[in-house]
């Protein structure tokens, strides 16, 4: 049997196309006994509506699409889930697609899920090529951006200051008496979180005369981490704090220092960005920076919604906000 038609449910519950049609949309107009009658032939035929149809006829597909760098990165899962729950609460669903961190693949994922018309788009980060930019706004559906912040949206933005976060923990490790601070960023997978938080650092530090800083790209993992502290021991200076671009890499720098013995943070305090959940577990606990990015996600599907029921007023700059999260591997016990 091929693909089930609604004139097909209709045939079966031998009722008309308009009165299935009803049912679908949940239209009063139709008696209790009769949308019982359609229901259960839907449910015995395994109909699935043609959203695309009926969002041509409706202006609306009930569908919201979400770009994500990776899908094994939890920090995005935690956002997906955050948007979901709203979303879910609001019969919406969402369609989730990757760039890879690449602007043309990013693009691409955009023309192809602006050809089944949903409703709003997220995307992840605020910088993007001219012709995301274009397509995006002239795409006639409201676009949020996420994770990070700017002044100039394409629409609206839900996130917070990487720039601002990185600062403020560079200011912490400075406060503890560390001078000679280094930072550890990424030498691919490159976007503008990661930026942010590598020019925080640097705009502070470039402020101190007397501190002694510098930057180490490695591979954004444990052993691209394990690797920046070999190349940080096996330096001249006499490094004494590394702030990493993220936990992932905060760890397994963590675990280098204890192959070598290396006693955090006597010798050596690291940090970490993004609060995963082995930061608090892994022995020194790691300093890191916390968003709740769940609550990030349900911000975003709040201002989809809002915007999706008429609300225009609603703000399009949304800071959730970041909170330093100080433990054992930069602070003396």
């Amino acid at each position: 049997m091929g693909r089930v038609r609604l004139s097909d449910v209709a045939k079966r519950a031998e009722v008309g196309v308009g009165t299935v049609s009803r049912v679908l949309n949940e239209s009063a107009k139709v008696s209790a006994a009769t949308r019982q009658k359609v229901l259960d032939t839907i449910a015995e035929l395994s109909y699935v509506p043609n959203l695309v149809a009926r969002g041509l006829a409706a202006n609306r597909t009930g569908l919201i699409a979400a770009i994500i760098p990776g899908i094994g990165y939890s920090q995005h899962s935690e956002i997906i889930q955050g948007m979901t729950d709203v979303l879910q609460e609001n019969n919406m669903t969402l369609m989730i697609g990757s760039s890879g961190y690449s602007h043309e693949i990013e693009l691409r994922v955009i023309k192809a899920f602006l050809a089944r018309r949903p409703d709003a788009i997220y995307v992840t980060g605020v910088r993007h090529s001219d012709d995301v930019r274009s397509i995006l706004q002239q795409s006639g559906i409201p676009v949020v951006e996420g994770s990070n912040l700017t002044d100039r949206p394409i629409d609206a933005v839900v996130g917070y200051s990487n720039f601002n976060a990185s600062a403020d923990l560079t200011r912490l490790l400075i406060a503890r008496g560390y001078r000679r601070v280094w930072h550890v960023t990424v030498t691919k997978d490159l976007n503008d979180c990661i930026d942010d938080r590598l020019e925080g650092f640097r705009w502070v530090t470039s402020t101190r005369t007397e501190l002694e800083a510098d930057v180490i790209r490695c591979e954004n993992s444990f052993a691209g981490g394990a690797e920046a502290v070999r190349l940080a021991l096996a330096s001249n200076i006499k490094v004494q704090a590394l702030t990493f671009a993220s936990d992932v890499m905060a760890v397994g720098g963590l675990l280098e220092c204890q192959r070598r013995e290396v006693n955090v943070p006597e010798q050596l305090a690291i940090a970490g960005f993004d609060d995963l959940t082995i930061a608090a577990s892994i022995n020194p606990s790691l300093t890191t920076v916390k968003v709740d990015r769940v609550e990030l996600g349900r911000k975003a599907a709040e201002l989809i919604v809002n915007r999706l029921q008429g609300n225009s007023h609603s703000s399009k700059i949304v800071d959730v906000g970041f909170q330093l999260v100080e433990r054992d591997s930069t602070r003396h016990r």
